[in-house]
């Protein structure tokens, strides 16, 4: 097994010797801190607004830090996915994500204080649906009950697909003797990050829940 050289390049340092992301970390007293998306579809438009709004930052060549030039705030690049637990875990002040991401964050809750929403921008609409490819047998969601799911929403498919199921329950036995074996999910919810959409294509799903209007695939209504 070979192994490639580490860039000498890859992490500038300092006439005091301390490196570019140590120099950051030492400056965030004081600031407030600020989480943005750091890719996705949020991003740009996120980007954008800092920009209206003359906050002025440069960020540094893979780093997920940096320091507003004419304000006392530091940005944090964070997945979007993440941003709800930083702030309701208090290791950022505020942050800018999708409706999506704090409703999948709340279907897990913590001892922490949670997030609220301040502000609509008005920007990254989208719809989180059940999904089928055209081509399938499925036409209604309600069919989808005990069927196999992808997702990387496992929160929130887990709460609607356990509403489903409780709207259509299975018969269960007068003198069974496993009286919690009616809370068990039938719907088989399988975590996929960045594949879903190939989920059914390749037979590892029958179904998605993701934002519509990203796939070739036909939403089903509840």
């Amino acid at each position: 097994m070979s192994t490639a050289p580490l860039s000498s390049k890859a992490c500038p340092v300092t006439a005091k010797g301390l490196s570019q992301r140590q120099l950051i970390l030492t400056s965030l007293g004081g600031r407030l801190l600020f989480a943005v998306p750091k890719k996705g579809r949020l991003q740009q438009p996120t980007l954008d607004l800092l920009s209206g709004s003359d906050i002025q930052f440069r960020r540094e060549h893979r780093l997920d830090i940096a320091l507003v030039k004419n304000l006392d705030i530091a940005l944090i690049f964070l997945p979007a996915a993440d941003i709800p637990t930083f702030v309701g875990e208090g290791r950022v002040d505020l942050g800018i994500t999708g409706r999506d991401q704090v409703a999948e964050y709340e279907c897990n809750p913590t001892e922490d204080g949670g997030v609220e929403e301040i502000l609509d921008l008005g920007f990254g609409s989208c719809k989180l649906q059940v999904q089928v490819p055209e081509s399938s047998e499925f036409s209604d969601v309600k069919q989808l009950v005990g069927a196999r799911i992808a997702t990387s929403f496992m929160g929130l498919s887990t709460k609607f697909f356990r509403e489903q199921e409780q709207e259509k329950p299975s018969p269960q036995p007068s003198d069974s003797t496993h009286p919690q074996q009616s809370n068990i999910l039938k719907t088989k919810i399988r975590n996929l990050g960045g594949s879903v959409e190939t989920a059914c294509t390749l037979g590892v799903a029958d179904g998605i829940v993701d934002l519509v209007g990203i796939f070739t695939f036909s939403p089903l209504s509840r």
